[in-house]
């Protein structure tokens, strides 16, 4: 073991660097690592369009993707448009959206899908109005008639009152079918029958059927099926297919279309009467 000898000096420490902090990028000079290829060129994006990228799939509100990227609310709507007009966040928008679909596999055709089964799909698969029978169509005499179980109650108390039970009208008898339908020649309800709801079971729906349910709500007055709006979806499928835009060309103002005819001699339009006979005159 050795020993410091008198006058050593100990040996000078290292000066420890202190980590550098780096400049965080900020504002449009600051430049991100995105790129995205416009006409087989690679353009770099900054960091508030890659932003603005980003919030835009959100919602695809243009100004408030700007104001949450970080620019200015006074400026955002005219940022917005203005980003919404450049080749390079057009392409980075699209490209997001093309990854943004792999990954939850939502694509314009399966939202097309599920707006088409909802135009198509039969409402009667969810719930329905059934005319059935009344009580005397097929009753004896068109008697009311009961089910097996009425008539046996029915009797039981016959007999508790102390009636005899020789006397006990079977009036149209038994064997009543709430599910025929209504007999044509009733006397009691005219043939027309009496409605029923019946309600289907949702474990038993077909695509387009279960695309337009929308859920079921117990009410003070029942049970209510709620759908998806048919006219809705149909709206969306009218826009994709541009019928809109087609009927809108189409579309011509009559009462103009009528005084260009006129005004051009056109044999289409008017014709001088020769004699009006509400007037009197030749």
């Amino acid at each position: 073991m050795t020993t410091k000898e008198k006058g050593d000096k100990p040996a000078p420490k290292k000066p420890v660097k202190k980590p550098v902090a780096k400049k965080k990028a900020t504002g449009s000079t600051a430049r991100a690592r995105n790129t995205v290829k416009v006409q087989k060129a690679e353009v770099a994006l900054t960091v508030l369009q890659v932003r603005f990228v980003e919030e835009y799939l959100v919602d695809m509100n243009a100004t408030q993707a700007a104001i949450r990227a970080g620019y200015s609310e006074k400026t955002a709507y005219s940022i917005a448009h203005e980003n919404l007009r450049k080749p390079e966040i057009v392409a980075a928008i699209a490209e997001a959206r093309a990854k943004q679909q792999q990954r939850t596999e939502i694509t314009a055709d399966r939202v097309l899908r599920e707006a088409w089964n909802q135009v198509t799909a039969d409402a009667r698969e969810l719930t329905e109005l059934v005319v059935v029978c009344c009580r005397h169509c097929y009753g004896e005499g068109h008697m009311r008639q009961r089910t097996q179980v009425e008539r046996d109650y029915a009797y039981k108390l016959w007999v508790d009152e102390g009636e005899d039970p020789e006397d006990f009208p079977e009036d149209g008898g038994v064997g009543f079918d709430p599910n025929r339908e209504p007999f044509s020649d009733c006397p009691e309800c005219g043939g027309h029958g009496y409605p029923r709801v019946v309600l289907k079971d949702t474990r038993k729906l077909s695509p387009g059927a279960a695309s337009l349910y929308a859920g079921v709500k117990q009410t003070k007055f029942g049970i209510e099926i709620m759908t998806h709006s048919k006219d809705a979806a149909m709206e969306k499928l009218f826009k994709h297919l541009g019928l809109y835009e087609r009927d809108n060309q189409q579309r011509v103002d009559p009462l103009a279309s009528l005084l260009h005819s006129i005004a051009s001699g056109n044999s289409n339009g008017f014709k001088p009467v020769a004699k009006d006979p509400e007037h009197g005159e030749d």
